[in-house]
């Protein structure tokens, strides 16, 4: 048993195209069976899910999944609806109401919107309803090209300090290779999110019916990891896998949160997009490793436009992200600044000027 779920009440469970669109329907009235002895428990529940595109091909009889974007939103708007009908059918008959909830990233970098969604997801929860969630993709096409909601299932656990993620698919888990490329691959059943940075493994593997490879629930779990959340990937396909997720310590793997936990405002930055970047050099790392604020001094280069109040990416010499935050200048701003010392920058902006160039309660540090 495991026993670090046991106190879990409240669980993001995310399903795969590869889940919804099997052709034995038992696959998923048996989760959603599940899911509604986990709300007699008095466990609150939501679904992210996939499968819109998919179910639309099925309506639309499209054998193969087009390319172009407007093909597959116009396929997403017709299986958009099948797809609910389908668990307002199953869960209805176990007595429990259903609510639709389309997501665009737009409404991930929004602050205010962000905190919107968060207010009613806990309204339903409240009032028994299980939220059905999933990119709004008719107006939308970043889910359609990357993701295949993985990581919309992560943001949505930061957002409402979930204890549990569950991701199914139709993988059993991560293994210590690629089982696509080797036979002898072993599956790892428990792992600490801060050992994978030491893990080398491919995680190439995917379906041909989703868009999203191993690398995205990977990607997932390390955010979900920022609410000091648990995550699970297991075979969606297995009999009574949801149930064997918190009996059995070999049903699919469980990755460990970090100790620390980082606040909702870091959380958001996260999730959201950037607007553009700074090339900062190697004081200035060190500096926000140690958890300080980023000073105006450590900027090498500036990349792109933005304004004072956009989130920006912080670059390393190698190009490589590790911080984001909310900036103080405008990046003509910082471009004046660059090269100088604090006095001829001070001098340079006046009365505008600050030293902090993103304030340390605005700045999340990247794990690469």
């Amino acid at each position: 048993m495991r026993i670090e779920l046991n106190k879990a009440s409240k669980i993001i469970i995310k399903l795969g195209s590869s889940i919804i669109d099997h052709r034995d329907d038992m696959i998923i009235n048996g989760i959603c069976t599940n899911i509604t002895e986990f709300l007699k428990e008095n466990k609150e529940v939501m679904l992210v899910t996939s499968g819109a595109i998919s179910q639309g091909m099925k309506v639309m009889d499209v054998k193969n999944k087009p390319k172009d974007i407007k093909k597959l939103q116009s396929l997403a708007a017709v299986g958009q609806q099948k797809l609910m009908l389908m668990y307002e059918k199953i869960f209805s008959e176990h007595d429990f109401q259903t609510a639709q909830v389309l997501i665009t990233h737009n409404d991930i970098n929004d602050r205010v919107r962000y905190l919107n969604i968060k207010g009613t997801l806990e309204e339903l929860l409240n009032n028994g309803v299980i939220p059905i969630i999933n990119e709004n993709d008719v107006v939308s096409t970043e889910e359609i090209k990357f993701g295949d909601n993985d990581n919309l299932a992560s943001m949505i656990a930061n957002l409402v300090d979930a204890d549990l993620l569950i991701i199914l698919t139709d993988q059993k888990g991560m293994y210590d290779k690629n089982p696509d490329s080797y036979k002898d691959a072993k599956l790892i059943n428990r792992i600490k999110i801060e050992d994978l940075k030491d893990f080398d493994s491919d995680f190439s593997t995917h379906s041909e019916i989703g868009t999203g490879g191993f690398i995205t629930k990977i990607q997932a779990a390390k955010r979900a990891d920022l609410s000091n959340t648990y995550t699970v990937i297991a075979n969606g396909l297995e009999k009574n896998i949801l149930n064997n997720i918190f009996t059995n310590n070999d049903a699919g793997t469980l990755f460990i949160p970090s100790e620390k936990k980082i606040s909702a405002k870091k959380q958001w930055l996260d999730t959201t997009d950037s607007r553009g970047s700074i090339i900062i050099d190697d004081g200035a790392c060190k500096a926000i490793s140690d958890n300080n604020s980023l000073l105006l001094v450590g900027v090498s280069a500036v990349e792109g436009y933005f304004e004072k109040g956009d989130v920006i990416q912080c670059m390393d010499s190698n190009h490589s992200c590790i911080a984001k935050g909310i900036v103080n200048y405008s990046s003509g701003d910082v471009m004046r600044a660059k090269g100088k010392t604090t006095d001829a920058i001070a001098e340079e902006l006046g009365s505008e000027f600050s030293k902090e160039l993103i304030h340390v309660d605005n700045l999340i540090v990247i794990e690469t």
